[in-house]
């Protein structure tokens, strides 16, 4: 009992520092995170460059405050590859099922593993019942679209650990 009245002092002088310490870590990541959710959300179609950003962070291979030219640069070095339009063209929903398929390592089924592509990726999240059933391969996402594909795929992904 001693030792309980001796440590409750000290903590009520730690718990302030301790929210503090927190709230400014949480609103940092935030606010980083936020930036790249916002970019992508507010975009109809999805454009290369933002694709890149939103799947790159959300991977944990890029920071979220790289720039576009940073982030082809970071990973095409890892070894991913990269849709060769222009950053602010639309992305179709192959070219993102393929870069998901890569930054995530998602080791899919035998067209996948023979042929890795936009298409056989497409075909790899259909299946899995992650894009919505009236997406194309030549279709472009929209930034919702995006949102909600990766949303499923980060689900399915937790789910099967």
């Amino acid at each position: 009992m001693a030792g309980k009245g001796r440590l409750w002092p000290d903590m009520r002088r730690v718990w302030p520092a301790l929210i503090a310490l927190l709230c400014l870590g949480a609103a940092n990541l935030q606010g980083q995170y936020g930036l790249v959710l916002h970019s992508a959300v507010s975009e109809n179609p999805l454009s290369v460059g933002a694709s890149i950003r939103l799947l790159g962070v959300a991977a944990g291979s890029l920071r979220p405050e790289i720039g576009a030219e940073e982030a082809r640069a970071t990973l095409t070095r890892l070894g991913i590859r990269i849709p060769r339009d222009p950053d602010d063209s639309p992305i179709t929903f192959g070219n993102f099922a393929f870069l998901l398929c890569q930054l995530f390592d998602l080791r899919g089924g035998v067209t996948y593993g023979l042929f890795p592509g936009p298409r056989s990726a497409f075909n790899e999240l259909l299946t899995r019942r992650l894009l919505p059933a009236s997406a194309r391969p030549g279709g472009t996402i929209s930034g919702p679209d995006a949102l909600l594909v990766l949303r499923r795929f980060i689900q399915l992904r937790g789910g099967s650990r």
